[in-house]
């Protein structure tokens, strides 16, 4: 079994940061027993730290790392968001010399995997969970720009207490609701909400745009319907039901393109019956048949921002801002009546 920090950590009964401190020799805070205990656990199982880590601080590699959020072994490329935010980030980096190396993550074994294996100047990662985050910032020491990354509100109470951690966040749940007060207010009286699978109960970006729609309801006295609720996974469902709602409110127009073409498959696609409305208004969506109606949120933007707060830190050329909050842009398109 490969052993990692976190497993020392766990043995030892103490934080990840106070292992990473002994094996750096950086553990005058750590008392004589616990940094014995520590290293009797390390000579245990051999455990070995990467050098790379160590040398980050004495060297500039101009090396940053980009790590995406996905729950499938492989990174999908075919997904226009991740090549949109990577176009982004690589424009900046080729323009000031840096170096990107693209990884797919799902677990703090993966983040320290990478970690062991090259030396970062820093990380931008992509649509992290809260925990996730709570994981990256315990096991990475260098800055990090985290990208689609929500977290509740006790956090962001004491985001300061995070140094060396940045976060640009579209407002999700304002875009959401005001997409979906547009649907209302055109008269329709029943939307679904189509995702990819997600967990109410914590925080992300699907979690705050269903909270938006779920909130424009509201304001308009409509109660949520559980039953107009879909995963991607549900299509079938949503053409059984598709008399049942007259819009979809679509967190990816990826997704959104993906639905309409499975209608068309179906010989069920009405664009005078069913308005939809997707977000990130990728390349694709103005070339669909008929041009989808999005939310605009210009990830390549975002990536170039992202990439060039990883450049001001490591070179150290202005105060970073901790937190930036992007607003979205409705883009009406013929897939809205």
């Amino acid at each position: 079994m490969r052993v990692t920090i976190k497993k020392i950590a766990e043995e030892a009964g103490v934080s990840v940061t106070t292992v990473s401190n002994v094996i750096n020799n950086k553990a005058h805070r750590v008392s004589k027993d616990k940094k014995e205990l520590i290293q009797s656990i390390i000579k245990k199982y051999n455990y070995s730290p990467n050098m790379n880590a160590r040398a980050l601080v004495k060297s500039s590699s101009r090396l940053i790392g980009l790590l995406y959020f996905s729950e499938k072994p492989k990174l999908d490329f075919s997904d226009p968001f991740v090549t949109e935010v990577l176009e982004g980030i690589e424009r900046v980096a080729k323009e000031r010399g840096f170096f990107i190396l693209v990884h797919s993550v799902s677990s703090f074994e993966d983040i320290e995997e990478v970690q062991k294996n090259w030396k970062f100047e820093g990380f931008i990662a992509v649509g992290f969970s809260q925990q996730l985050f709570k994981e990256a910032n315990e096991i990475v020491q260098g800055p990090i720009v985290f990208l689609d990354t929500h977290l509740e509100a006790t956090l962001n109470k004491t985001i300061k207490n995070y140094p060396n951690r940045y976060f640009i966040n579209t407002n999700d749940f304002q875009a959401a609701y005001d997409a979906t007060s547009y649907l209302l207010n055109r008269g329709l009286t029943s939307i679904a909400f189509l995702s990819y699978a997600f967990d109410e109960n914590q925080t992300s970006v699907i979690q705050q745009r269903y909270l938006g729609y779920k909130a424009a309801l509201a304001q308009n006295n409509q109660g949520i319907n559980e039953q107009l609720v879909f995963t991607d996974e549900e299509q079938v469902d949503m053409l059984k039901k598709i008399d049942n709602y007259q819009g979809v409110l679509v967190t990816a127009d990826y997704l959104a393109l993906k639905f309409i073409h499975f209608l068309k498959q179906h010989g069920a696609y009405d664009k005078q019956a069913l308005s939809i409305i997707g977000f990130d208004d990728i390349a694709y969506s103005e070339l669909n048949d008929p041009p989808l109606s999005t939310v605009r949120l210009d990830q390549i933007s975002k990536g170039e921002k992202a990439m060039q707060m990883i450049v001001d830190i490591s070179e150290k050329q202005e105060i970073v801002k901790q937190v930036t909050l992007l607003e979205g842009e409705l883009i009406l398109r013929k897939t809205t009546n």
